[in-house]
C-alpha cells in the first residue's frame, strides 16, 4: 500500500483497564472464562485525535472452545466514557449505548472491516457465550487499523463510483487484507530473524541453519539463544578445553564442571601403585581419554550421564574419548554405616607415612 496505516494495539495491560463481566485476568495478562453463560469485556476507549476519523480493520486474538463470540465496534465524535463507566451498567446497557452511534457487529469472526464507522473515538466490546460446561475461552486482545483505505483508490475512477462500504469495495477488501498481512510479515522479517527477539518456536530452526549441534532440541530457549550468541567462539574453539567446559556446563544446567586430562595426573601418580589403580578406574587407563566431572551437589534440573556424554561427543576431538563422571555427596565409613544414601563400608587398614606430593599438598596413604 502507498499509504501507511496507523494501528491501535489493545493487549496485555489494556485488558485489565477495560470493564469485565464474568471474565478473569490471568497472570500473563489474558482474559479467560469457562462454563456456560455470557461473558463480556468493554475495551478502553481509543482516541484518534481526529474528528470524523474513519476506520479500516479490526483483528481479534484468542482461543474459543465450544463458544460463540461476538465483536461490537462503534465510533463516536463525543467522549461517552462517563456514561459507560457507570458501575451499575450491564453488558446489555453497554450494547444499547454503543448502538446509538455508528457501529458494526460480527459473530465468530476474528477479522472484520470497520469501513462503516466514523468518529474520533473507537469503542470495542467482546461478548462470549458458552454452549456447555466444557466451554472455555482465552482472550488475548485485538488491534485495529485506521484510517479507512481501499485498493479501489488506486483503480480507475469508474471503479470508485459506488463509494465506501459498497459490494465492490468489500470484495476488494478481502484481497487487500491478504496483501496487507503478507506485507506486514515482510516488514517484520528482520525482527523474525533476530534470535534475541524472535518467538521461542523459531530458535531451534535458526540453530539448525547455523550448524547447531546434536541434542539441541532438549535445550531451553534461553540456552539456544546463548549458543547462537556465542556461536563464533564455539565453532572457532571446537575441540579446545575452554569450549568443552562451556558446553559441558551448559548441558549440565549451569553446574560446576571440571576437565582432567590424562597427563595431568598419570605422570606423578605412576609411582604409587595403589593410588594409580584407583585413578585409572576413575579417569581411565588410555592416554587418549579425558574426564569431564560434573558437580551434582548443586541444585538444578536432573542430568543424564548418557545424554551428557552423547552431547559432548560432538565437541570431542577426533581420536579422543570423553569420560563423564558425576560427582555427588557420599560417605565412607569403617565398620558401621549410619546413613542409607550414597554410603559404603570399608575395611580399616594400617596407614603408611609415605606421602605423595600433589601440587605442594601432602596426602598420607
Amino acid at each position: 500500500m502507498v499509504k501507511t496505516a496507523k494501528k491501535v494495539n489493545m493487549y496485555r495491560l489494556a485488558l485489565g483497564r477495560g470493564r469485565r463481566y464474568r471474565m478473569e485476568l490471568t497472570e500473563d495478562d489474558c482474559l479467560q472464562g469457562a462454563g456456560s453463560g455470557y461473558s463480556a469485556w468493554l475495551a478502553p476507549v481509543f482516541d484518534s485525535m481526529d474528528m470524523g476519523s474513519t476506520w479500516h480493520r479490526l483483528c481479534l486474538s484468542g482461543t474459543f472452545e465450544n463458544c460463540k463470540y461476538e465483536i461490537l465496534a462503534a465510533a463516536t465524535d463525543a467522549d461517552i466514557s462517563g456514561e459507560l463507566e457507570d458501575g451499575g451498567l450491564t453488558p446489555a446497557d453497554w450494547t444499547a449505548i454503543l448502538k446509538r452511534y455508528t457501529w458494526v457487529r460480527r459473530v465468530n469472526t476474528d477479522d472484520m472491516l470497520l469501513h462503516s464507522l466514523t468518529g474520533r473515538y473507537l469503542w470495542v466490546m467482546v461478548g462470549v457465550t458458552g454452549a456447555s460446561g466444557d466451554s472455555r475461552f482465552c482472550l488475548e486482545g485485538y488491534h485495529a487499523e485506521f484510517p479507512w483505505q481501499s485498493f479501489t483508490e488506486y483503480l480507475p475512477e469508474i471503479y470508485q463510483e459506488e463509494g465506501r462500504d459498497s459490494f465492490f469495495e468489500r470484495y476488494m477488501a478481502a484481497l487487500q487484507s491478504m496483501y496487507e498481512d503478507l506485507e506486514r510479515e515482510v516488514d517484520s522479517l528482520p525482527e523474525y530473524l533476530d534470535y534475541e527477539l524472535s518467538p521461542d518456536g523459531n530458535l531451534y530452526r535458526f540453530f539448525r541453519w547455523v550448524g547447531g549441534c546434536q541434542g539441541s532440541s532438549e535445550f531451553t530457549p534461553a540456552q539456544i539463544r546463548y549458543l547462537i550468541r556465542n556461536l563464533q567462539k564455539i565453532q572457532s574453539g571446537r575441540g579446545t578445553k575452554p569450549v568443552m567446559e562451556m558446553m559441558a556446563r551448559l548441558a549440565a544446567g549451569g553446574r560446576g564442571v571440571g576437565i582432567v586430562e590424562h597427563f595431568k595426573w598419570h605422570d606423578w601418580m605412576k609411582n604409587s601403585r595403589g593410588l594409580l589403580d584407583e585413578y585409572e578406574r576413575l579417569f581411565g587407563k588410555r592416554e587418549d581419554t579425558f574426564t569431564v566431572m560434573v558437580d551434582m551437589m548443586e541444585r538444578g534440573e536432573p542430568v543424564s550421564r548418557e545424554k551428557l556424554a552423547g552431547f559432548l561427543e560432538d565437541f570431542t576431538p577426533f581420536g579422543m574419548y570423553c569420560n563423564v563422571v558425576m560427582l555427588d555427596w557420599n560417605s565412607h565409613m569403617d565398620a558401621h554405616c549410619y546413613l542409607d544414601r550414597n554410603s559404603c563400608l570399608s575395611v580399616p587398614e594400617l596407614g603408611d607415612a609415605g606421602g605423595v606430593v600433589l601440587s605442594e599438598n601432602y596426602i598420607l596413604g
